[in-house]
């Protein structure tokens, strides 16, 4: 008796093509900020408008993990109070949006008494007094911005900033504040002072440089280094091992359901 062998192994495509299409590599993700490949970009001092401000961004329904925690370096820096997070619900034309906080700096990354060389890190625990680690599903249909939430040396005031820069698998940025470097980094500059700067690493994961736009130099010039918050950012693509095992199971248990059945016959 010839047995179905065409719908067995259907079941089988049908259960690799799922795992394929979970197994893809994840897309790039940009959040609407712009993707770099050369860090360090930080420029010290430069003109304004600051660069690489922050686009509106459509929701796609896909949950998305920051991260401050891993791998070490990550965190906030800078002399103000600011949370990390995105404006919600930002109309067409850029207006409006609610600010929902994902880290909040409980304390300033600095030591005012320490002069601008102890631009340190604000890390989890220290700085950042709740978790460390957020997953958030941007809902479709919804309009977005990424930015910070400056509140000021006081941490009272609030004021909206949307700078910021992106790169996956490492970032590079200066440790301390954008006040000690010359007005334009150049590489040779990076390679003869490698305490001045710090790497992460993480294959896969993107990262974010968050810019405040707090600080002038004078009245045609800011200060900016992308390095106010350092946060990665991964959206999951690849099931659990335990799902893979299942939906192999399923296409095994298929195969064997198909094949009992012609014998029957």
């Amino acid at each position: 008796m010839k047995l179905p062998i065409i719908s067995s192994l259907s079941i089988a495509a049908a259960t690799a093509t799922t795992l394929a299409s979970l197994g893809a590599p994840a897309s790039a993700i940009t959040l609407g900020v712009d993707v770099i490949d050369n860090s360090p970009f930080m420029n010290g001092i430069g003109p304004m408008p600051i660069p690489h401000a922050t686009q509106t961004f459509e929701g796609d329904g896909k949950t998305y993990e920051f991260s401050v925690v891993v791998p070490e370096g990550l965190g906030s820096r800078g002399k103000t109070y600011s949370d990390f997070g995105f404006l919600s619900g930002v109309n067409p034309d850029g207006s409006g949006g609610t600010f929902v906080s994902l880290f909040t700096e409980g304390l300033r990354a600095y030591d005012p008494g320490s002069g601008n060389d102890n631009d340190w890190l604000g890390t989890c625990a220290i700085s950042i007094s709740e978790d460390c680690t957020v997953k958030y599903t941007f809902e479709d249909g919804v309009n977005y911005q990424l930015g910070l939430l400056d509140r000021g040396f006081g941490g009272g005031a609030s004021n909206f900033s949307g700078f910021a820069v992106t790169q996956k698998d490492s970032y590079t940025f200066n440790v301390e504040t954008d006040q000690n470097y010359p007005s334009l980094l150049t590489e040779d500059y990076v390679e003869s002072n490698p305490d001045k700067f710090l790497t992460v690493v993480e294959q896969g994961a993107y990262f974010l440089g968050m810019e405040d736009g707090m600080f002038k130099k004078d009245s045609e010039n800011y200060y900016y280094d992308y390095q106010d918050w350092v946060v990665k950012v991964t959206h999951e693509s690849v099931p659990e091992p335990g799902t893979v095992g299942a939906l192999l199971g399923l296409g095994v248990i298929g195969f064997i359901s198909r094949r009992r059945q012609a014998v029957k016959r």
